[in-house]
């Protein structure tokens, strides 16, 4: 495991890609290249049998969320040749997480695959409002403009809409916070798509995916899309969850050992930080996965309990088990899949946690996975479990991540400046005799004097250097009421540039949704991406 360090760009239109974006067609055929000899055994179903089988069961998933949104799924085989996949929580991000769905259908076509994008939904949304800049009395501040009110810790995938009118009004309301700062904002293409889906009985997060998914569909981007829940309840993914789970003391110690690593690597003392350790208690052994109720929506760990032949699975603040599968390290798992298969039905929900989620993508869904700043950092810890657990080096991914600002007004004031006036305010603190200029009084051609002869001193004794010291500051002192004016001059232009320093920082802000930004502007952006990967069409010679 080695120590790397990202760092989003800095300047507006930044692209941070990780390794060069130019190489990711090569990366994924790297990637293809060494997961074609891993026959893992996934507990009776090799890898080189459940990559395909996973991916065919993605599409089809794919296909049957994009017709419940109304669009049109894009032209893909039902066994597709490979998969670019990214993914992100339905939430109103900046364009830095939006740029990763724009890539990965460039790099698709590049290579003649299928860009996926999965929808993150067994995830916990961060806030029932986003950041929105405005001016007040002339000046760059943000506020925030709810678009909905709960008090719950529902995944999104069954977060529903609490306050229907507030939702609706969003647009406006976001609209009138702006104050016209923003020309054409993207919220007035996109708050109407959202609007659409208020009878369709989507949840939350999926209203929002419809609607960034239909964007992207009208600036001429069509991957194919799934929420991962629904990835979360295929046949391809419980041979997954099963083998883990049959060997889940291994794979326990093989996680806790590379988390211990990875922290102190990092120097992070916090329990909690990536990840936490899995727990066992007694018999019972924390699996990586979540788990809870359709009428309790708040997530748990799995607990397993494996017995000679059979395991038993319960919710962490359950005392009873829910299911009981028939599997242990040396069984294949064909009656546990099918068990899991029937679990949809029940209102139990087996869902991945982060690490599972992209090792699971990696793993058996892409052939190239496209990760942000915070999912690259979490997937070092990542990929040390999956190449011990899996006996094989993991597939590459692609770090991709993008600064885009909104365009509000700046001045010029910088640290830079405030680290100017902060040095001339310590002269004028510390050496006033060095601003006084030409026209000086009797007393002060004195003082300046004595100053520089007791500075010229080497004093022998320690009292004697502490009388220096003191006379020094005592003559200081009596000078400052002659740079008085010039002091309150630059604390009063402190003021101004510390205020226009927090402005220029609120107006370079890289996190503002992607609603707040202007349409076109953001247009170019985002399809300027595309454009650097997709090769250009050769034309016909006139031979």
């Amino acid at each position: 495991m080695k120590a790397t360090r990202l760092r989003a760009p800095s300047h507006d239109g930044g692209l941070l890609a990780e390794p060069p974006l130019d190489r990711a067609p090569s990366l994924a055929e790297a990637n293809v290249d060494r997961l074609a000899s891993w026959d893992h055994d996934f507990q009776g179903r090799r890898a080189s049998w459940l990559r395909p089988f996973v991916r065919t069961q993605a599409v089809e998933a794919a296909r049957g969320y994009l017709a419940t949104i109304g669009v049109e799924p894009p032209d893909v085989p039902d066994e597709p040749s490979g998969l670019i996949v990214t993914g992100h929580q339905p939430e109103m991000y900046h364009p830095g997480v939006w740029v990763k769905n724009f890539a990965a259908a460039a790099i698709a076509s590049r290579r003649g695959t299928a860009a996926l994008n999965v929808i993150v939904d067994d995830d916990i949304p961060k806030s029932a409002s986003i950041r929105v800049p405005h001016l007040k009395d002339g000046r760059l501040a943000v506020g925030r403009v709810e678009f909905d009110r709960w008090d719950t810790e529902a995944p999104y995938e069954d977060l529903p809409v609490h306050d229907e009118e507030l939702f609706a009004s969003f647009g406006e309301r976001v609209r009138a916070e702006l104050g016209g700062l923003i020309s054409d904002p993207l919220i007035d293409d996109f708050w109407p798509e959202v609007a659409r889906e208020r009878e369709s009985g989507l949840m939350l997060g999926l209203r929002l995916a419809a609607a960034r998914r239909r964007i992207e569909e009208s600036w001429g981007v069509s991957n194919l899309e799934v929420p991962f829940s629904r990835v979360c309840q295929s046949e391809g993914f419980y041979w997954f969850a099963c083998h883990i789970l049959a060997n889940l003391a291994r794979f326990q110690s093989v996680h806790n050992k590379a988390l211990r690593e990875y922290r102190t690597l990092y120097g992070i003392r916090s329990k909690n930080h990536p990840v936490s350790a899995l727990k066992a208690e007694g018999e019972w052994l924390e699996a990586p996965f979540w788990v809870w109720r359709a009428g309790r929506p708040r997530r748990r760990p799995l607990m397993v309990r494996q017995g000679p032949t059979s395991m038993l699975l319960r919710i962490a603040d359950e005392d009873e088990a829910f299911i009981e599968l028939p599997l242990a390290p040396d069984r294949e798992a064909c009656c546990a899949v099918e068990r899991l298969m029937d679990l949809p039905l029940t209102d139990v929900r087996l869902r991945t946690r982060a690490l599972t989620t992209t090792m699971f993508s990696r793993f058996l869904l892409s052939d190239l996975f496209i990760h942000g700043i915070g999912g690259a950092k979490y997937d070092e810890l990542g990929d040390a479990i999956a190449h011990r657990f899996f006996g094989v080096e993991p597939p590459s991914f692609l770090t991709l991540s993008l600064t885009s600002w909104l365009g509000l007004p700046q001045t010029s004031a910088s640290a830079a400046t405030l680290a100017a006036l902060d040095r001339e305010s310590r002269v004028l603190e510390y050496n006033p005799d060095q601003r006084l200029g030409d026209d000086l009084t009797p007393e002060q051609i004195r003082l300046v004097e004595e100053k520089a002869r007791l500075i010229a001193e080497d004093p022998e004794t320690h009292r004697a250097r502490k009388d220096r010291f003191r006379r020094i500051r005592a003559i200081n002192e009596a000078l400052h009421p002659a740079v008085a004016e010039r002091s309150q001059n630059l604390r009063d232009e402190r003021a101004t540039i510390v205020r226009e320093v927090e402005e220029n920082r609120l107006a370079r802000s890289r996190e503002y949704a992607v609603v707040l930004h202007s349409s076109e502007r953001l247009r170019q952006v985002m399809m300027g991406v595309v454009e650097t990967l997709v090769e250009p069409v050769a034309e016909p010679s006139d031979s």
